[in-house]
């Protein structure tokens, strides 16, 4: 990575013990002792810049501090529902100029992708980064820069706010964006689903960690997952998954218009 990478640049791991469909999912062992939220900050060390674990201030997650403590990175504390107003305190707190957003449900992410979403955005000048739809789900969320935060951040200052899903924010924010586009082998594998959210992910996860290093690159994981047939586990759940979703988004339109 480039050496200017280490300086205001940042890995936001954004995490809640009180999920709601599968309650204090990252405390979930996926892999020996370890649980899905240590995995997640040990790859984002890989990406090489410094690493934010971003919860509430509620007492709920304060075993969350200390596995931060534990694992040697950064912590911010703030808004309980308003995901954007946490990310938003951490570039003040931090003095941030890009920050890769990663979810905590997501312990497979591609370290190496965010690695060159921010070289892009770093060359491009950009805003906020996503990638393209063909990059396989799961691999990155999203990049975002000081101005694109405070964009963000413009349209969700209420802390009581909630942006569990934020492609509404976004939209509304109006970003100037990149694309970050996947190089072959990370381009998108039809009915794996990567990431967690009910019981069969973590049994997913646990299979797979079973079989190749929670560490290894996001492309071999998959290429483990074809070869094993794991994603017979948690395919199912998919459009449940994407219809939740859904409904959210039209939640908040209906109570912003």
């Amino acid at each position: 990575m480039n050496p200017d990478l280490n300086k205001g640049y940042a890995a936001i791991v954004t995490v809640r013990s009180l999920s709601t469909r599968l309650p204090k999912k990252c405390y979930q062992r996926l892999f020996d002792e370890l649980s899905m939220i240590e995995i997640v900050i040990r790859r984002a060390k890989k990406i090489g810049c410094q690493v934010i674990l971003a919860t509430s201030d509620d007492h709920s997650d304060d075993g969350l501090e200390e596995i931060a403590i534990k694992e040697g990175v950064s912590l911010y504390r703030g808004a309980m529902l308003n995901k954007i107003h946490r990310w938003f305190h951490c570039f003040k707190e931090f003095d941030l100029n890009l920050a890769m957003l990663i979810d905590a449900d997501d312990p497979s992410f591609s370290f190496s992708l965010a690695r060159r979403s921010l070289e892009r955005m770093q060359i491009t000048g950009a805003q906020f980064l996503k990638g393209t739809d063909n990059l396989m789900p799961g691999f990155i969320t999203y990049g975002v820069s000081k101005d694109g935060i405070a964009k963000l951040y413009s349209n969700a200052k209420d802390s009581t706010t909630d942006t569990d899903v934020i492609d509404v924010f976004i939209e509304r924010a109006n970003l100037n964006t990149t694309l970050i586009e996947p190089l072959p082998d990370e381009e998108i594998t039809k009915r794996i689903r990567l990431t967690v959210d009910y019981e069969e992910d973590l049994e997913f996860y646990r299979k797979l960690f079973n079989s190749i290093s929670y560490l290894e690159e996001s492309t071999k994981m998959v290429k483990k997952i074809i070869e094993h047939k794991i994603s017979e586990v948690n395919w199912f759940r998919h459009e449940e998954f994407l219809k939740n979703q859904e409904k959210f988004n039209r939640l908040v339109n209906s109570k912003n218009n």
